[in-house]
């Protein structure tokens, strides 16, 4: 569990190999995530949780011009956005990339989701910050909506994708 602490060189730092994961030239990769069987379920319901905020957003804000609300959804969303985005990012993509490593076609099809996801992301995380705001101006308000169904639409077509295709891939090995 620790090799990384008894392989030292010489002047008592890791070696390549412990750094590596304890790995030496032809051998398998040592795995840092395991299979989660409960994880596609998590995200599943990360996505539902995340759409009903955005949702409300929407109706509990916007639309009654309570700006105050619209603001603490918003960083609800975002809060639970990116926390989502860090389970994903840490057990779900690395497991994925350790699991397809011999896989070459389909570990960068993943990746691909994966730097597609980050910008969506980037996105996501702006719009959040344009509009928590408790006090708005006329351009905000008009620019909201706007703002609103374009990353609705973009989250829509990526929960689409992950649940329909990408996830099917998280499988143990």
């Amino acid at each position: 569990m620790f090799g990384i602490f008894s392989k030292k060189s010489k002047g008592g730092r890791p070696t390549e190999e412990a750094i590596a994961g304890g790995t030496r030239a032809g051998a398998k990769p040592t795995r840092t995530i395991n299979y989660d069987p409960g994880l596609i379920t998590s995200l599943k319901n990360d996505h539902h949780d995340l759409v009903e905020i955005f949702q409300r957003v929407w109706s509990e804000g916007y639309e009654v011009h309570n700006f105050r609300k619209l603001s603490d959804l918003l960083r609800q969303f975002k809060s639970g956005f990116q926390a989502h985005l860090i389970k994903e990012n840490v057990r779900f993509y690395v497991y994925l990339e350790q699991a397809l490593a011999e896989d070459v076609h389909t570990l960068q099809i993943v990746k691909d989701f994966r730097t597609d996801m980050n910008e969506i992301a980037n996105a996501v995380v702006q719009f959040c910050k344009r509009y928590t705001h408790e006090a708005y101006t006329q351009e905000m308000v008009r620019d909201f909506k706007r703002d609103y169904h374009k990353i609705g639409e973009a989250l829509t077509r990526r929960v689409t994708l992950e649940e329909g295709e990408l996830y099917t891939l998280y499988q143990p090995s």
